[in-house]
């Protein structure tokens, strides 16, 4: 097998030299022939083990004995070493492909595709430093109560759950991804608004009033807070003045805001975030798929449609 690893390399460094193209042919030529059962022609594994045997010996004659006695069996063990690392090597491309992590969906670890681990960062619930999510196994929709929360419908019989904050980096990333899914597939997309970065749920009593009073209106408003600055998210008078430039009635939702009705709502919506299990925003549902922080849009729209969602 020493001609297939030959090859290999051989062909990779022909791509910067024309003598290795010429060795890399005569590789190709005895990994034909031997794949045939028939010996190479060319002596091209004789000449390349001289080659090998003639550097080794000038450093170490003990080595070049060893290598020289089982040249057979190594090249077989390399050759299987070729194998198992191509295969780790697209099944990590294949992974990172489709779920944004080379180990897995909301596995950590280090990924080459992703060295600064963007696509596995979130906000947690309790801390205001991103953290690399450990698993999705317990995160879970059966038993939640999602019929009062704010939505766009659509014609999926499956809709995209979101949970995410309006100050948080990784939502704001994955917010507008969402938002196109919806617009190019037509699937619901249901958002439960959590305050992981807000200092309280001021934010989650607005959203609450504004979708009352006018659910297209609302959607206008949450495309505005996923972009204003986060400073001002919880600036009543900016907040205020938002509202009014959207098309609200900014004093009818700041009085709804205030009121006990509302504060009972909201404690009893973000008790049903919490059964989901969620540990950190932007959680995403799809399809019976959790993805925990910013993944590419690529990622959202295979669930969603599949792997070859760009063919629809």
């Amino acid at each position: 097998m020493f001609c297939v690893i030959a090859f290999i390399v051989l062909s990779i460094l022909g791509i910067f030299s024309a003598s290795n193209r010429q060795l890399a042919r005569e590789a190709l030529d005895c990994v034909l022939r031997r794949v045939t059962l028939r010996p190479c022609t060319t002596g091209f594994d004789e000449k390349m083990k001289a080659k090998i045997l003639g550097y080794v010996i000038t450093r170490s004659e003990a080595g070049a004995r060893f290598l020289n006695r089982y040249f057979e069996p190594l090249s077989w063990a390399f050759f299987f070493l070729l194998i198992g690392s191509a295969f780790f090597a697209v099944r990590g491309f294949y992974l990172y492909y489709t779920t944004g992590s080379c180990n897995g969906l909301n596995q950590s670890g280090f990924c080459v595709f992703d060295p600064t681990g963007q696509n596995t960062q979130f906000s947690t619930v309790d801390e205001s430093c991103p953290v690399v999510p450990g698993g999705s196994t317990t995160l879970t929709l059966e038993g939640i109560d999602i019929s009062g929360f704010p939505k766009i419908s659509g014609a999926s019989a499956e809709p995209i759950v979101f949970i995410g904050s309006y100050g948080c980096d990784y939502s704001r990333k994955a917010y507008p991804m969402l938002r196109r899914l919806v617009q190019k597939y037509g699937v619901e997309l249901i958002f439960l608004y959590y305050p992981v970065k807000e200092h309280s749920d001021y934010l989650a009593k607005i959203g609450y009033c504004a979708y009352q009073q006018d659910q297209a209106k609302f959607w206008n408003l949450t495309d505005r807070l996923f972009t204003t600055e986060k400073a001002r998210l919880e600036d009543e008078a900016f907040i205020t003045d938002l509202l009014s430039e959207v098309g609200f009635n900014a004093q009818s939702v700041q009085f709804c805001a205030k009121s006990p009705q509302t504060e009972w709502a909201i404690k009893r919506q973000l008790a049903e975030v919490r059964k989901t299990n969620f540990y950190g925003t932007p959680t995403v549902f799809i399809r019976g798929k959790v993805f925990v922080g910013p993944k590419p849009y690529r990622v959202y729209a295979i669930a969603l449609e599949g792997l070859f969602y760009w063919l629809k």
